[in-house]
C-alpha cells in the first residue's frame, strides 16, 4: 500500500517530534540562572534527596531514608512534580520564541491583556483591578503609628500614579480598571501626622508629554521632575525649572518589566535620559548596602546598569536594603526615604536641596531601622510608593517594629 501524507499525519509526526526532540534538547543544553528577557532567576532544579543524609549514608537504608518520598508522592501540597514542571518550563528549549508564539496567538485571538498588562498598540501598560483592604489597612496603621512615634520628624506620603490613570481612557471599561485617583484620595484622607502630596494633578497636567516608560511600569525622569515639582511646598524647597538642565540621553533601548512579562516586539524601546544642572550638580557620595556587600559611588547614576537588561537601576543603584547619599549641600537637612523603586529616578532631583539622603526599602528589612539608621538624625521623612506596589506591599507594615 503507497503511504500517502495528509495534513492529519503531518500534524501528528510535528507532534512527536516536538515531544521527543524539545525533551532532549532542553536536557543537553547547559541551564541558565536568569533570564536576562524576563528579568527574573530561573528555577533550579529539584532534588530529590536530602544531600546531608545522603552524605552521612553508610546502608541501604541510610541511602533510602535520604529520598524525599513525601516530596515526591505529596498530592495536597508543593511536590516534586510541580517543582519539576516549572523547572522544565524555565529552561525548555527556544522558550522564549514559544512565550513570544503563545502571546501573539493570543492577541490574534483579540486579547489585549496578558499577565496583568493591557498592550495598547504603542504602550504597555499595568492594570490596576483590586487590591486587599486588609494589607493596605496595615499599611496605613503602621505609617501612621510610626509618625506619632517621630512625632517631631515631619512626614510625608507621595503616592505616584502608574500609567495605567493615563492611558485609562484608551482601554474598555470591560477590563475593569480601578481608579488609581479614587485609591490615593481614600489613602491619604486616613492619613494621621503624615502630610501628603499630590503627585498625580502635577503629572496628569503634562499627559501629552513623556511620563512614563512604554515598556515599564516606571514614570520616566521626565514625570519623577514633575513629582519633584510638587513636593516643593511641603518639603520647603524651591524646585529648579526644567530649563535649569542639561538632558542627556543615556539609552535608547531600553525595554522594561512589562515587556518582560509580555514579550511584544511591536512596542517602541524606551529612552531614559539623566538630568544634570547646566550650572554644575552637587558632589555626591552614594553607599549602597545589602547583606553581601557595600558599594560606593560618586554619581547617582550607575552607568554599569546600562550594559545590562536592568537599566532603570542605573538611577541609584538596584533595589537594596539602605542607601546613604551625603552632598556638599550645606543647609543641615537630611532626609529619610522609605519607598520602593519609584523614587530612584526621583531622588536625584531631591538630592539638590538635602545635606543627606538616606533610602530604605521594607521589601529587604526584617527588623527595626533602629538597627541601620538613627531616626533623630533626619530633619524630614518622606513616603514614596506608586499605586499598585502599595497596595500589594505586605511590607510596609513592619515599620511597626521601629520604636
Amino acid at each position: 500500500m503507497k503511504f500517502k501524507m495528509t495534513p492529519n499525519k503531518l500534524m501528528i509526526a510535528l507532534f512527536a517530534v516536538v515531544l521527543l526532540v524539545v525533551p532532549i534538547v532542553t536536557a543537553a543544553l547547559p541551564k541558565q540562572e536568569r533570564s536576562e528577557n524576563e528579568n527574573r532567576s530561573l528555577a533550579k532544579m529539584p532534588t530529590l534527596v536530602d544531600a546531608n543524609k545522603w552524605d552521612k549514608a553508610e546502608s541501604a537504608g541510610d541511602y533510602l531514608g535520604a529520598v524525599k518520598w513525601k516530596y515526591i508522592n505529596n498530592r495536597e501540597g508543593k511536590a516534586f512534580k510541580d517543582d519539576f514542571e516549572t523547572f522544565f518550563c524555565d529552561h525548555m528549549a527556544g522558550r522564549e520564541t514559544w512565550v513570544k508564539l503563545c502571546n501573539n496567538l493570543t492577541r490574534l485571538s483579540g486579547q489585549r491583556e496578558i499577565n496583568d498588562v493591557y498592550i495598547l498598540d504603542d504602550q504597555l501598560v499595568q492594570t490596576f483591578k483590586g487590591y486587599d483592604e486588609n494589607t493596605v489597612d496595615s499599611s496605613i496603621k503602621a505609617m501612621n503609628t510610626f509618625a506619632e512615634r517621630f512625632s517631631d520628624i515631619p512626614m510625608y506620603l507621595m503616592l505616584a500614579p502608574t500609567s495605567q490613570e493615563l492611558f485609562s481612557s484608551r482601554i474598555p471599561s470591560y477590563t475593569g480598571l480601578m481608579s488609581e485617583k479614587t485609591f490615593i484620595e481614600n489613602v491619604y484622607s486616613k492619613m494621621e501626622n503624615i502630610g501628603t502630596i499630590d503627585a498625580l494633578s502635577n503629572i496628569m497636567g503634562h499627559s501629552n508629554e513623556y511620563v512614563f516608560y512604554r515598556t515599564d511600569h516606571h514614570w520616566t525622569s521626565l514625570g519623577a521632575f514633575y513629582a519633584y515639582q510638587a513636593a516643593a511646598k511641603s518639603l520647603n524647597y524651591s524646585a529648579y525649572g526644567l530649563n535649569s538642565f542639561n538632558i542627556e540621553n543615556a539609552s535608547r533601548d531600553f525595554r522594561g518589566t512589562l515587556y518582560s512579562r509580555t514579550l511584544v516586539d511591536s512596542i517602541k524601546p524606551d529612552v531614559m535620559d539623566y538630568y544634570f544642572l547646566a550650572d554644575g550638580e552637587p558632589t555626591v557620595k552614594m553607599t549602597c548596602r545589602d547583606d553581601r556587600e557595600i558599594k560606593t559611588y560618586d554619581s547617582l547614576y550607575v552607568r554599569e546598569f546600562l550594559e545590562v537588561k536592568d537599566k532603570y537601576s542605573s538611577y541609584t543603584g538596584s533595589n537594596v536594603p539602605l542607601v546613604t547619599i551625603e552632598t556638599n549641600v550645606d543647609n543641615g537637612k537630611n532626609l529619610l526615604v522609605i519607598k520602593d523603586s519609584y523614587a530612584h529616578s526621583l531622588v536625584p532631583f531631591l538630592s539638590k536641596h538635602y545635606s543627606s539622603i538616606t533610602m530604605v526599602d521594607m521589601r529587604y528589612i526584617n527588623t527595626s531601622l533602629n538597627n541601620f539608621i538613627k531616626m533623630d538624625e533626619y530633619t524630614e521623612a518622606l513616603f514614596v510608593f506608586n499605586v499598585i506596589g502599595f497596595a500589594e506591599d505586605k511590607n510596609i507594615a513592619k515599620l511597626v517594629l521601629t520604636r
